[in-house]
């Protein structure tokens, strides 16, 4: 606790040769809760800064070899000290003295003797200053950031409109003002393709109502299925037959909810639709020889492990420190393949078998999956919070595999705290976190009515939360493979499994701030 303590408080250096205002300010400064460092000259005070930069200095100007003067300007001169702001003390109190002080980089000035009121009144307005100047500089930094994200996003916004070879449609809901039912739509954005399908122009479209109209001519039921999009947020993926004039088409339509509206894809799919059976049988003969590969590959690396295992043996006496070496790229590399290839195996054998629901008590798996790492590693320091008596209905098989994925996560990027601090539990469907908690996730919470949400919390290094569209995508990684190792396919393992309990995860983090995956069970 003293270690927390230390860390809140404000650093300040004290640059003085003379032992008596040392003592003096430092025990003014300490009974502040300030924490306090001491330099008796201006070499120490620079070594001192350049080592661990204070968040503020209190610089005596006559000091002998080098005066406060020359400390600040080499102070300024360099990077990692130039912002630091430096309250020169001094028993002179001419005017031109404070001017240089001011010159040469200096944001204030006290005369000795001190005055207790006065000295901690200039520090802290300092340090006030100084923070709301690093808050602006970060507030500036993240509105330029913004602005060119947003300036980038509408070019490649218009660059996608008018290149896609998919037609692009987004319109937004008229509704009765009697009864709220959507009894149209307008067009907001359109693309040339799309445009053409309609056999209409951009201008002829984009503003307009009346798009009911086009949609039954596609398909009598379309209009209702996008309605239902809208209201419940569950996306519409479906194939359709159009046709134009003499032309016969078959289009990939993808609807997703947008605002009080929809966006809308459609793909020309009229060669893939020819050739559907040809593919189902590729694929089917594919999967088959990927789990023959894998099995192969796997007896092949266990052979290697095996050899480089006895070779490490027999140079373990006699062998230089570079074969030695050698060997364990070996083994470590054998280790990290069997990995991956169990991850893809994994993932490749999640559909294999319809999932067998039972109510079992999740509490408990956790604690199970936490004692055994506990024991494994008892040099860490785990504070577990873990609700009692959550019963949920899944596959207890897959779900263990889902939450052991999740809370090794949550263990490896723990591992440089002091303590690692795990938490689960369930946000019931009533409470008003809930509706907090959902809207974090990218779906629909009316699909989820009724349903709790659990979440295993950490206080991990966590991770960019502009990152987060690419946390469940397979191999793909967030921090750097030197730093914690993993194949980067567990996340993905963990969301298919979650997937076909008709359920979603999400997550929230910040950099520093650990991570809290969320997520719902749909099967009944």
């Amino acid at each position: 606790m003293t270690k927390n303590n230390n860390q809140n408080k404000r650093d300040i250096l004290i640059v003085d040769d003379l032992a008596d205002n040392l003592r003096v300010l430092s025990q003014i400064l300490v009974e502040k809760n300030y924490q306090v460092r001491k330099a008796i000259n201006g070499k120490t005070a620079i070594r001192a800064t350049q080592v661990s930069p204070p968040d503020l200095i209190l610089l005596d100007i006559k000091m002998p070899e080098m005066n406060g003067y020359e400390v600040c300007q080499i102070l300024k001169s360099n990077k990692i000290t130039a912002e630091i702001p430096i309250i020169f003390i001094s028993a002179l109190d001419d005017t031109l003295d404070k001017i240089k002080a001011f010159e040469v980089g200096g944001v204030d000035y006290i005369t000795k003797p001190f005055h207790v009121e006065e000295v901690v009144a200039r520090i802290e307005t300092q340090l006030i200053i100084q923070r709301q100047k690093k808050q602006l500089q970060q507030e500036i930094k993240q509105r330029k950031y913004a602005e060119e994200i947003l300036h980038q996003s509408r070019a490649v916004l218009s660059s996608v409109l008018n290149s896609s070879l998919d037609g692009i449609l987004a319109i937004q809901a008229i509704r009765n003002i009697s009864t709220g039912e959507i009894i149209d739509f307008r067009c907001l954005i359109v693309n040339p393709v799309i445009a053409k399908v309609f056999g209409k122009n951009k201008a002829d479209l984009v503003g307009k109502t009346g798009i009911r109209k086009i949609i039954n001519q596609i398909d009598q039921n379309l209009f209702d299925s996008i309605i239902q999009v809208v209201e419940t947020g569950k996306p519409l993926a479906t194939d359709l037959f159009y046709q134009y004039d003499s032309l016969k088409y078959w289009f990939h339509f993808i609807a997703v909810k947008l605002g009080d509206g929809c966006a809308i894809t459609v793909k020309n799919i009229t060669s893939r639709k020819e050739t559907e059976l040809e593919l189902k049988k590729i694929n089917l003969d594919l999967e088959t020889f990927s789990r023959s590969v894998v099995h192969d590959l796997r007896n092949y690396i266990n052979n290697i492990n095996f050899a480089g295992t006895l070779l490490a043996e027999e140079i373990q006496l006699n062998g230089s420190d570079n074969e030695k070496e050698l060997i364990d790229i070996v083994n470590v590399s054998c280790e990290r393949t069997m990995a991956i290839l169990q991850g893809i195996n994994q993932l490749s054998q999640l559909n294999s078998e319809p999932i067998q629901p039972i109510p079992f008590n999740l509490s408990k798996l956790i604690t199970e999956i936490l004692n055994y790492l506990q024991s494994n590693q008892p040099r860490i320091n785990l504070i577990t919070t873990i609700q009692d008596n959550i019963t949920v209905m899944g596959d207890r098989k897959l779900i263990n595999v889902a939450i052991e994925n999740l809370i090794k996560n949550a263990w490896k990027y723990t591992q440089e705290n002091e303590q690692t601090i795990i938490e689960f539990g369930e946000i019931k469907f009533t409470e008003k976190l809930w509706t907090e908690k959902i809207k974090l996730g990218d779906f629909s919470s009316f699909q989820f009515k009724n349903k709790n949400i659990y979440f295993i919390k950490d206080n991990g290094i966590g991770f960019n939360p502009e990152l987060i569209d690419q946390l469940f995508v397979p191999f793909k990684k967030l921090h750097k493979s030197s730093s914690y190792e993993g194949t980067g396919i567990g996340l993905s393992i963990v969301q298919r499994i979650i997937e076909l309990h008709h359920g979603v995860i999400w997550a929230e983090s910040e950099l520093n701030q650990g991570a809290t995956f969320y997520f719902i069970l749909g099967i009944e």
